[in-house]
């Protein structure tokens, strides 16, 4: 189980760099998936190398993952992506011929 979030912390690492800089929804939800993989990492780190420290980790490193998990779900559900600019990046794209 520790080694899985491992991987799901570092996985929510690239995710939210890829949010932060693609420019189709908010930076600082970007900014929280970043903290929340960080927050994961720690969680695992902990777990996997001293089981006995987990115990003295208060659960609450794992609310801002609560939070990022929450604000990534209710964005994309409301508001959902920028449009516009997905579409003028997919025109830029094809102008280019990528």
């Amino acid at each position: 189980m520790g080694l899985a979030l491992l991987l799901f912390g570092a996985c929510f690492l690239v995710h939210g760099y890829l949010i932060f800089r693609s420019g189709f929804l908010p930076k600082e939800l970007g900014i929280l998936i970043q903290v929340a993989g960080v927050c994961y990492m720690i969680n695992s780190f902990a777990t996997l190398l001293a089981p006995t420290f987990t115990n003295r980790i208060p659960s609450l490193i794992l609310l801002p993952c609560f939070v990022a998990d929450g604000s990534l779900c209710l964005w994309l559900l409301v508001k959902g992506v920028d449009v516009a600019k997905w579409k003028e990046k997919a025109a830029a794209a094809k102008v280019y011929g990528a």
